[in-house]
């Protein structure tokens, strides 16, 4: 019993190489652990700047392609795709100041917040567009149909406005100091005018004169009274 318990014991240099070993291959572990990650992090920070790169060259393209759309319909009548293109553009925070889109067909279009200083509207059909908060100063809307547009708030200082259709629009708080032309305006009926700013002299009275809504309170504009009033324009 002796002499088979002598054979089957492991010597102690022997336990300690064990050890050992056991410690490397935990060490490389880690170490293939470590550089595992690194290598997943700086990955994934190269494809985080691939991405942004190649969202930016998107941005460009689009942008580019907006602006051919528009600059290669000005002077014709229709939408010619100016409608999405404009919209992009604005949603893009380009800036249209100076941008000539006369004749054009743009109901609808949504420039909400956009900077549309010195842009020329002439004669254009802006019926039902979303210009809330636009910078519109010094446009030309001469001729222009801006029947159940959204004009809150928006900044029409020294617009040109003669022959122009605001029937039904929403000029709440809009800016409409230095107004040009604003006796010639074609329709002002049911336009809301509460809390204009800075509106030239007499300029309240006549529009009210003309059917527009002026101080009193805002109306009922459901879906069917709207409805009705812009039949009625």
């Amino acid at each position: 019993m002796y002499v088979l318990l002598q054979s089957t014991a492991v010597a102690p240099n022997s336990l300690t190489v064990i050890d050992f070993l056991a410690d490397f291959v935990k060490f490389w572990q880690i170490i293939v652990f470590v550089f595992g990650a690194y290598q997943f992090w700086a990955n994934r920070r190269e494809r985080l700047a691939a991405d942004k790169v190649r969202e930016s060259q998107e941005l460009l393209d689009s942008n580019y392609q907006a602006w051919l759309v528009v600059n290669s319909a000005q002077g014709k009548g229709g939408s010619g795709g100016r409608i999405d293109a404009l919209t992009n553009l604005a949603r893009n925070t380009q800036s249209l100041a100076g941008v000539n889109v006369d004749g054009a067909w743009l109901v609808g279009v949504d420039l909400r917040g956009a900077d549309l200083a010195h842009a020329s509207f002439k004669d254009a059909n802006l019926q039902g567009a979303l210009l809330s908060g636009a910078n519109m100063k010094h446009v030309n809307l001469e001729g222009a149909n801006l029947s159940a547009a959204q004009l809150e708030g928006t900044m029409l200082q020294g617009a040109r406005v003669a022959g122009a259709r605001f029937s039904a629009a929403s000029l709440l708080r809009a800016d409409l100091a230095d107004l040009v032309g604003w006796r010639e305006i074609a329709a002002v009926n049911y336009a809301r005018l509460q809390d204009i700013q800075r509106a030239p002299h007499g300029f309240r009275e006549w529009a009210v004169e003309q059917g527009a809504e002026g101080d009193a309170v805002i109306e009922d504009m459901s879906a069917e009274n709207f409805s009705t009033q812009f039949r009625a324009v």
